[in-house]
């Protein structure tokens, strides 16, 4: 077999990105010097691999079912050969690019993954349905998420687009109810706060607002949410990608019950 003959000599490979871990990429790419045209972010095979899978763009099926038309790279590598992708190269499992459009930039296209294959195999799923929060609450899951506790006991339940922090807390002695305590919790909510919500269902007061927040330079969507019953209350902060989650958000908001209410 020809050995391959590479575009970029090893001499000539910079250091463009650290600690990006291996990916795959055809030789459409690294061999013929095509940049790169479609590319997208898998569940990772180990622990060195970042997930990404790198195309030119015009590979038939039959090509990139041949094993010796592909190879395992650096990222960095990949970055070498078309710098467009380092800006993308943060973006979570599931994610696509594609260059579309006269200026055939990477933009970002519908996900070659349903939700449910990108769940992390690591961590527990929870199935839809009852989700005990602590032996009182328990919050109505509408979707299969991922679980897991943090040092500090707060549970956090994520699937692609949608992540959920839940806290569950008492009534400080100062305080003479639980709605008394919520109602001071989110009266001096962030002014840019909208779509306030407080509803009272029996014993449960509810309250909730939404958020359009930066971090990181990237636009994410939060619903902060509380559920009271007469010993204590459950805070939800719920930060999702799109903001056409947020009936998701809301469903989950609405789906905390307790036992004592």
């Amino acid at each position: 077999m020809t050995a391959k003959k590479f575009r970029l000599a090893a001499d000539q490979i910079e250091s463009l990105v650290e600690g990006e871990g291996g990916c795959i990429a055809t030789d459409r790419i690294t061999v013929d010097g095509h940049s790169v045209g479609y590319m997208y972010r898998e569940p990772p095979e180990n622990a060195g691999d970042s997930g990404w899978r790198f195309f030119a763009g015009d590979e038939s099926d039959d090509y990139v079912n041949t094993a010796a038309n592909l190879e395992v790279y650096d990222v960095n590598t990949i970055a070498n050969y078309d710098r467009d992708v380092i800006p993308l190269l943060a973006s979570p499992i599931g994610s696509a690019y594609a260059r579309e459009g006269a200026a055939g930039e990477l933009i970002a296209v519908d996900s070659p993954f349903e939700a449910d294959e990108l769940l992390h195999p690591d961590f527990p799923i929870l199935e839809a349905g009852p989700c005990a929060l602590t032996d009182r609450w328990s919050i109505d899951l509408p979707l299969r998420l991922n679980k897991r506790i943090e040092e500090d006991g707060q549970m956090v339940l994520w699937r692609p687009g949608v992540t959920i922090y839940a806290s569950c807390w008492g009534i400080p002695e100062e305080y003479d109810s639980s709605a008394e305590l919520l109602r001071d919790l989110t009266a001096e909510r962030d002014p840019a706060a909208f779509d306030y919500q407080e509803l009272k269902e029996g014993k449960l007061l509810r309250i909730a607002y939404r958020l359009t927040e930066d971090q990181d330079g990237l636009e994410v969507h939060s619903l902060y949410c509380f559920v009271a019953d007469p010993d204590g209350y459950v805070h939800l902060s719920i930060y999702f990608d799109n903001p056409e989650a947020a009936e998701l958000a809301v469903a989950l908001w609405k789906g905390i019950s307790s036992s004592a209410a």
